[in-house]
């Protein structure tokens, strides 16, 4: 990003680390059970809520940055593409992917798009694009037709204890609220 090289930097987040037994990380949401943020009379689950990678790297001004998933296939290689074609021409691309982890999850493994999808369509994972510092949201999604967050969260182990919580569970959806109403605005508005 410093140098704005000609590469594809490429986020595969499964929200954790997943490969050293699931612990907590910058992009594990609050209040979700890993290794290292468990739930119980201590704490319940992470006790903050994670980094917004992509608009970290939006930040940085570097000429691509998109969201993606598996879930919208069609979406995610539109993407793919200009992506490659940024970093060809003029400089660094990021691309982050939400990818379903069913183990640590506690998930179906048959049911990886499906819980990816839900986190798209609650809003917590939004599919946008920011070329050249302007916003376009890729799946805008009616306020009619959003999920609330627990149709997503009530998919994995890791987090039906929050259905349990509602001071977590409200402050997690105002968070998602928050987050999605600010790329709205970013959307319509090419000089925010």
């Amino acid at each position: 990003m410093f140098r704005n090289h000609k590469m594809i930097i490429l986020e595969y987040d499964n929200e954790g680390y997943m490969n050293t037994g699931n612990q907590l990380s910058f992009s594990t949401p609050l209040g979700h059970r890993t290794s290292t943020s468990n739930v119980g009379k201590a704490e319940v689950g992470k006790q903050f809520n994670h980094k917004d990678v992509a608009q970290i790297f939006a930040g940085c001004h570097i000429p691509y940055i998109a969201t993606g998933c598996e879930s919208y296939p069609l979406d995610l290689v539109k993407k793919a593409a200009k992506a490659q074609w940024y970093a060809n021409n003029h400089g660094t691309a990021f691309v982050k992917l939400l990818i379903a982890c069913p183990l640590n999850w506690k998930s179906p493994d048959d049911m990886g798009k499906d819980v990816i999808k839900a986190a798209v369509d609650t809003c917590f994972f939004p599919l946008y694009e920011v070329e050249h510092g302007v916003t376009t949201i890729t799946n805008m999604i009616a306020d009619d037709k959003k999920l609330p967050v627990e149709k997503w969260l009530e998919m994995m182990g890791k987090t039906k204890h929050l259905l349990k919580y509602p001071d977590i569970l409200g402050a997690f959806q105002k968070e998602v609220d928050r987050r999605w109403t600010r790329l709205k605005a970013m959307h319509e508005s090419p000089v925010l």
